[in-house]
């Protein structure tokens, strides 16, 4: 959406790897250019690096396991998806020159939340161009697009299903918020949880 909203931005997963326990600090990154930060919840993005993982890299072979033993792996789970949002979360709490957004209110206000970005990079939009953005943007737009290879030329294989046959193995994979549940026990959720109130403590 921000590239059709011509918002001239360098993606990046902030010097996390999954192969890494480490993170490159964000003053890696921040200099004297403005940064986004997209935060999710992070179960969310825990299972989301699942499919990550065990689909689309799966020839990396980092995981073998259930999700729910996934979510428990210090290296690769819901404590590391943690320990990487408060690193930016932190470093964005001391820096004007960074701002959070996350990715529930661009699915609750979308026009409201991509206006905000753009005009915090100097660019102006008007209500026709969020308009379009959120059309290129929605999920049935997205999943028919990776799955034709109509991103190829943009985004190469960052937006290419590892497996055209196996829909997890897409990027564009559901796009929903609290899409956790779906593969969780409540004793999995749970163990997550309790995992965010000890982060926060």
């Amino acid at each position: 959406m921000l590239d059709e909203l011509g918002v001239p931005l360098r993606f990046s997963h902030g010097g996390s790897a999954f192969h890494s326990r480490n993170f490159r600090p964000p003053r890696y990154f921040l200099g004297k250019k403005r940064a986004l930060f997209l935060h999710r919840d992070p179960i969310d993005t825990t299972i989301s690096g699942y499919f990550q993982v065990t689909k689309r890299e799966a020839w990396r072979n980092l995981f073998n396991g259930s999700v729910s033993e996934f979510i428990r792996d210090d290296k690769l789970g819901i404590v590391r998806t943690l320990r990487f949002n408060s690193m930016w979360l932190d470093a964005a709490s001391n820096n004007e020159a960074v701002l959070v957004t996350t990715y529930e209110s661009l699915h609750s206000d979308p026009m409201s939340e991509l206006r905000k970005i753009a005009n915090w990079f100097g660019v102006s939009v008007s209500n026709e161009q969020l308009e379009k953005a959120v059309v290129a943007g929605r999920f049935d737009t997205m999943k028919a697009q990776e799955a034709t290879g109509g991103y190829e030329e943009s985004y190469h294989h960052r937006l290419r299903p590892a497996n055209p046959d196996d829909p997890d193995s897409f990027k564009v994979r559901k796009g929903v918020v609290g899409g956790y549940r779906e593969y969780l026990t409540e004793d999995d959720i749970a163990f997550c949880k309790e995992r965010i109130l000890q982060n926060r403590a």
